[in-house]
């Protein structure tokens, strides 16, 4: 029921459906709701979508650590699920046009987001195999931080 005149109340620790509408105020069962004549149904928002730059940029997304983005890189067993950023937040963008990115499975996500020593690691490796291909002047010119 989807009805934005629906609420459930408590009384007595004991729950029960209530209209809200100003015809009726009243409470209510569900039966009653179903065949309601003031049912007025609440208005769902759209997700907000990506802009083309961001989604242009996502479709050409690449890897300077990896040519092979079908299995991911963590454990080398499972195929990818996700191609994943190594710097976040702010510089996720940047990782992307750099091409800081790995490809990585679901099990190995879940714990990337829990294991700090392990995202370090990583870090660190794709912030080296830019300094090889690029410099360190540049990597400190683009993310303005010293991650490790």
């Amino acid at each position: 029921m989807n009805c934005k005149y629906l609420k459930i109340r408590t009384k007595n620790y004991n729950k029960y459906i209530y209209c809200n509408n100003p015809n009726l105020k009243k409470e209510i069962t569900f039966k009653q709701c179903k065949n309601c004549r003031y049912k007025d149904y609440k208005q769902v928002k759209e997700l907000k979508k990506k802009s083309k730059k961001l989604k242009k940029l996502e479709d050409k997304r690449y890897s300077i650590l990896t040519d092979n983005l079908k299995i991911c890189y963590i454990c080398h067993k499972r195929k990818k699920d996700d191609l994943h950023e190594l710097f976040p937040g702010a510089n996720r963008r940047k990782s992307m046009e750099l091409g800081l990115v790995i490809p990585i499975c679901r099990i190995c996500h879940e714990e990337w987001k829990i294991n700090e020593e392990m995202r370090k690691n990583f870090q660190n490796e794709g912030k080296q195999k830019f300094y090889k291909l690029y410099s360190k002047e540049k990597f400190l010119e683009e993310f303005k931080k010293n991650y490790i």
